[in-house]
């Protein structure tokens, strides 16, 4: 059972972890962009509310963002079949090209700031943050929240 000094802890170390993402994922806008971009593909064809929403950003904030993502080509919309005065999006074969070359880079990234961290420790860091992150209240599925480092793939 998590106590409120591990719990305190874990608040204590979580900026400089959200430091370290933001450092790694390039400039503020380009990586607020990106992961728009990213939710998207995520979740498949939602509304722009239901993006704004997965993000936890402002309705006018992610209007901008896709806004913008359309005039790059990232982003497509069409009319929303249950209701045509809102578009559905998804991603653009440029965007989604955009999204696997942001990825290489920020794995790139990764492989140069952990160079002497362990393929093991990394295993149980990926496995540990999938648990953390999933959605608040419901329960903690490990099983779901397997690592899938290079350790793993060889062993499997």
């Amino acid at each position: 059972m998590a106590t409120p000094h591990a719990c305190s802890a874990l608040v204590d170390v979580l900026p400089g972890v959200l430091r370290t993402r933001r450092a790694l994922a390039g400039p503020p806008g380009a990586a607020a962009a990106l992961s728009a971009l990213a939710a998207v593909h995520e979740l498949g064809s939602p509304r722009v509310s239901e993006l704004a929403d997965h993000l936890g950003l402002d309705l006018s904030t992610v209007s901008r963002k896709v806004a913008h993502l359309r005039r790059l080509g990232l982003l497509e919309a069409v009319p929303d079949p249950e209701d045509g005065r809102s578009h559905r999006l998804s991603t653009s074969a440029a965007g989604l090209a955009e999204l696997r070359e942001q990825r290489r880079r920020l794995v790139g990234r990764l492989v140069d700031h952990l160079d002497d961290w362990d393929d093991d420790d990394l295993d149980r860091l990926t496995g540990l943050l999938g648990r953390l992150g999933r959605p608040v209240g419901t329960p903690d599925a490990t099983a779901e929240h397997r690592p899938t480092t290079r350790t793993q793939q060889r062993t499997a």
